[in-house]
């Protein structure tokens, strides 16, 4: 079975909402080892709905849509299905009673007019029930029963529960017992296309299927095997990943929902370590990653922005000298820093980031991008030097200095 998602809302096009429903039906299908191979999203008008309709029966026979089952007259999907399929709505007097009591049981004395339009529906569609509001889904086999429309409204509780309580085990019947796995792989220290060149071969499997796509300082790994059984999907997604990583394991740091912060803090609690922190061109933003983990109190136990230089020489008593000779950005300062963290905070590393996010302060020898990190560890100072690229802007920089951080303190430990 092949499933597209319709999405249906102007809102949604115009960027005042974001679409988690179709993330959330994406899951849900791949679960039920129903394969989607597109989305499409539509404003609220009949003409528009109808192309998006008719491009749908072409490649799938699962058509699910999200929105415009409300009561105003922009709420148009009902009113456009069945136009397209030149049927007409019927009303459901049972329904139109259902919808009345809601209202009576909410304290109202009276339904709004509007309100009657939901309950109409096509004569042979099977309802979706919505206990949680008034917009009532469809399930409706058309096209001899090859193809089945299912509807929901967008507000996204109300699509939770009716897609668990009715759509759900309904697709579960209709599927088997065939499922989707995936297992996403987690990368950094290299990039997509150098990544990519060294496991090339695995790109052409049917199944499973192998997948990269990246984002800033991360590059990920997706295969996904689709089974009978849920058993056998994840023999054949870790046989490929064994030998994924036994060629990328130097960049490998976790799966699925694996976290460097997440990681390093687990390594840190773990082995019963502390660390301090002095950030400068980062402005704390290595600090806010390793604190928004629970439990973060246990490790951290200084964490510091010293940006100025007088900063840097009254709180981690960086010598004065240093950064006259050599200036703030320098291996000589980072490995003072990342010295004066750990002393004054008595612990058992200290990480100090210093360098120039841009976009001004650079020299020709200091391009924006330009950052050096110190890691005090026991009785040991390391420092590295590390370019990040004149071109990336300012937050990239930022996140990127922090995603190395983090990994070194991860391979560190």
């Amino acid at each position: 079975m092949k499933a597209e998602i319709i999405s249906v809302g102007t809102e949604l096009l115009l960027g005042q909402i974001t679409n988690t429903n179709a993330s959330y039906l994406a899951q849900e299908l791949k679960s039920l080892g129903i394969e989607s191979h597109f989305q499409s999203t539509v404003g609220d008008n009949v003409e528009r709905i109808h192309e998006v309709l008719n491009q749908a029966l072409n490649r799938a026979d699962l058509i699910i849509t999200t929105g415009g089952l409300g009561p105003t007259p922009d709420d148009l999907t009902h009113e456009a299905i069945s136009s397209f399929f030149k049927t007409k709505l019927f009303l459901d007097k049972k329904v139109l009673k259902n919808i009345k009591e809601k209202f009576y049981l909410k304290g109202y004395k009276k339904m709004p007019t509007m309100n009657i339009k939901q309950a109409y529906k096509p004569k042979d569609a099977k309802w979706i029930p919505n206990k949680l509001g008034t917009a009532n889904g469809i399930k409706w086999r058309i096209r001899d029963g090859n193809v089945l429309i299912m509807t929901f409204p967008g507000v996204p509780r109300e699509l939770y529960h009716m897609w668990e309580d009715t759509a759900k085990p309904y697709l579960k019947k209709l599927t088997g017992k065939n499922v989707i796995y995936s297992r996403t792989l987690k990368f950094t220290g290299i990039g997509e296309s150098a990544l990519a060149d060294k496991i090339k071969s695995y790109f052409n499997l049917q199944n499973p299927t192998v997948a990269p796509y990246a984002s800033i300082g991360e590059v990920k790994i997706r295969i996904t095997s689709k089974e009978k059984s849920l058993k056998k999907a994840k023999k054949l997604v870790q046989k490929v990943t064994n030998k994924i990583l036994k060629k990328t394991k130097k960049y490998f740091f976790g799966k699925d929902n694996d976290t460097l912060e997440s990681l390093v803090a687990k390594k840190l609690t773990t082995q019963n370590k502390t660390i301090a922190i002095a950030e400068s061109c980062t402005g704390g933003l290595l600090s806010k990653r390793l604190t928004d983990i629970p439990g973060s109190s246990k490790y951290i136990k200084l964490n510091v922005v010293t940006y100025s230089n007088e900063a840097k020489n009254k709180i981690l008593n960086v010598p004065q000298k240093l950064l006259t000779k050599y200036g703030a950005v320098s291996f000589q300062v980072a490995k003072a820093m990342a010295i004066g963290v750990k002393k004054l905070a008595k612990t058992n590393l200290g990480l100090s980031i210093t360098g120039i996010a841009g976009p001004s302060g650079s020299t020709k020898t200091k391009p924006v991008g330009l950052v050096y990190f110190g890691l005090a560890k026991e009785n040991k100072i390391k420092t590295i030097k590390m370019l990040f690229g004149k071109n990336s802007i300012r937050e990239e920089i930022r996140w990127l200095a922090t995603q190395f951080a983090l990994n070194w303190i991860g391979r560190e430990l």
